[in-house]
This record gives structure tokens, C-alpha cells and sequence, in this order.
């Protein structure tokens, strides 16, 4: 049985710190407290664990809005989590739920990728890589942990290509990550909202980001 969290999210003001490597971003000014009801361990054992599932023949389209300043009732954050097996990835509210791993937020004018090592509260197990790839090209992520930032705002850019290194998924007992590569279409203002596409690989730890051939 996995935990049951209900996450009470205070919004701030947007930051004014330099970030220590120049930029105007504070990577701490963000504050997520959390009331965990822990109702048991993430234990389940993943009987499908080792089920090589066909990766999906074509991207997913995913809008998100601004954590710090949009609507609250919109989703700000993603799951790639839930992209394992016959799933997809979701976007979903922060406040709702904790079971997410990038967030979306305007900070100081800029449009950036939050992973969750960024919020108090959160160990860092999920990753963002920008890469200067075409999103079709981009046919592996790294396996690499070192390089996917995973405490501090990645800049988010339209036309880029981001990879997304997902936390591990809680509702098996082995370590299990979901690779994904997401392209950026457009970044919209009042309210702050991001449009992109995104394609995964739904197999335990496996990098391979090309689609599925098409029947």
C-alpha cells in the first residue's frame, strides 16, 4: 500500500535574490510544508516490473501553469511517474498531491523548470537536462544522474528540448525511473501557462526515447 500525503502549499512572493551562480533566481525561495499521513510503506512489488511495455508511437500534449502566480485550481506540476506500464504522464496540482516531479513557475520574469529538490521538504529524485538536440534526433537520455540538475531552476525556452529524469516510482519496492524528452511550443502570459509535447519511455529505467513504430 502506497502513502497517503495531503500537501498544503504557501505561494511566494516572487524572489529578488541573486542566485549564486548569476542568475536573479533563489533556488530556496519556494516553500512547500507537508502533512504526511503515513498510512503504510510503498512495498508493493511490481509483478509487471519486468513486462517489456511498447512505448507510445507518437508525443503527448501537456499544458501547465505558473505555481507562483496562476490559477490555483490549474495544474503546475508533472508525472512521469505515472507514465510506467499503460499509463501517462499527468499534470496535476501540487497542493493536491505530492506525487509529481517537475513543476512549472515564472520566477523573477523567467519561465523555469522546477525539479522537486528545489522545494523544502523534497529529497532531490527527480532531474531536468536542457539539451541543444532536436526533439525528434534525441533518441536516448543519458544515463548519467550527474547530469540532470535536480535542486536549482532549469530555464525554460521555447523550442528546446528538455529531458526528464522522474523520481522513483513509489509504488514499487525496486528502484524504478521514468525516462522522458519534452519539447517546449509555446510559453503564454496572463496566466503564465507552458504548451509542450512529451514522449516517454513507460519501462522501468529504460532510456530509449524513440516512438513505437506505427502499425
Amino acid at each position: 500500500m502506497g502513502n497517503e500525503s495531503k500537501l498544503i502549499l504557501t505561494r511566494p512572493d516572487p524572489p529578488s535574490q541573486a542566485h549564486p551562480g548569476g542568475s536573479s533566481l533563489d533556488s530556496k525561495d519556494c516553500r512547500i510544508a507537508v502533512l504526511a499521513l503515513a498510512l503504510g510503506g510503498a512495498t508493493a512489488c511490481g509483478s509487471d516490473i519486468n513486462t517489456d511495455w511498447p512505448r507510445p508511437s507518437e508525443p503527448r500534449d501537456i499544458s501547465l501553469y505558473d505555481l507562483v502566480s496562476g490559477p490555483i485550481d490549474r495544474s503546475s506540476a508533472l508525472n512521469v511517474v505515472s507514465g510506467r506500464s499503460r499509463g501517462f504522464p499527468t499534470a496535476i496540482r501540487v497542493d493536491a498531491i505530492e506525487t509529481w516531479d517537475v513543476a512549472f513557475a515564472v520566477l523573477d520574469g523567467e519561465p523555469v523548470w522546477l525539479p522537486r529538490g528545489f522545494f523544502e521538504g523534497f529529497e532531490p529524485s527527480s532531474g531536468v537536462l536542457e539539451t541543444d538536440r532536436d526533439f525528434d534526433a534525441l533518441t536516448e537520455a543519458p544515463e548519467d544522474r550527474e547530469l540532470y540538475e535536480a535542486e536549482d531552476p532549469v530555464p525554460m525556452r521555447e523550442g528546446y528540448t528538455y529531458l526528464i529524469r522522474s523520481r522513483s516510482d513509489p509504488a514499487l519496492s525496486l528502484p524504478c525511473r521514468i525516462y522522458a524528452k519534452v519539447r517546449v511550443d509555446t510559453i503564454l502570459e496572463d496566466p503564465a501557462r507552458v504548451d509542450f509535447v512529451i514522449l516517454w519511455n513507460p519501462n522501468c529505467d529504460n532510456r530509449n526515447l524513440t516512438p513505437s513504430p506505427s502499425e
